[in-house]
């Protein structure tokens, strides 16, 4: 394997991984609205909701695992969409801007400047790629510690809600 060939290896693995953070980004949205719609039965069913109301411990459970779903949906919301304004994903230049860069900008300077100021196309690519993938990197990166933010504040919420059920269902089989 050249150099370039190992530079453009992690480019589009970088580039695939971004792909991939899109892609996980949908199951955690289900997830989100079967947890949204798991809160809204119990507080919409007067049979269960009664017994939030009477105990001070279900009311807290309850109310942690609506902050969780909201702290859950923040980290969400960054990682897909950066708080709606879009991450900012560096890339190459037009092909065609590529192509005169090669044969007709390098050659130009290469004929002004002294021997060690040449540039070698190859390896001003890889420079580049370089530049690119490093920022490419750090945003999927941020991306990613955001998505796992997420998924961890999901599973607390859904420790919450197990708590809630298990204490519902114990009230609720009672003899009274």
């Amino acid at each position: 394997m050249n150099h370039f060939e190992f530079y453009k290896y992690i480019y589009d693995r970088e580039l695939n991984r971004r792909s991939k953070l899109d892609d996980s980004i949908n199951p955690i949205v289900g997830i989100i609205s079967l947890l949204i719609g798991f809160v809204s039965f119990i507080f919409s069913n007067k049979k269960y909701f009664k017994h939030i109301e009477c105990n001070i411990t279900l009311w807290i459970f309850f109310i942690i695992s609506i902050l969780l779903i909201g702290i859950s949906i923040f980290f969400l919301i960054k990682s897909y969409n950066n708080y709606l304004r879009g991450f900012n994903y560096p890339n190459f230049a037009y092909l065609k801007q590529i192509r005169e860069f090669q044969i007709i900008t390098i050659p130009n300077y290469n004929e002004k400047v002294e021997e060690n100021m040449k540039i070698n196309f190859d390896d001003d690519l890889i420079e580049r790629l370089i530049i690119i993938t490093d920022e490419n990197t750090k945003i999927n990166d941020t991306r990613s510690y955001n998505l796992y933010l997420s998924k961890t504040f999901i599973i607390l919420t859904l420790i919450s809600l197990f708590i809630i059920s298990i204490i519902l269902i114990t009230k609720n089989t009672q003899l009274c």
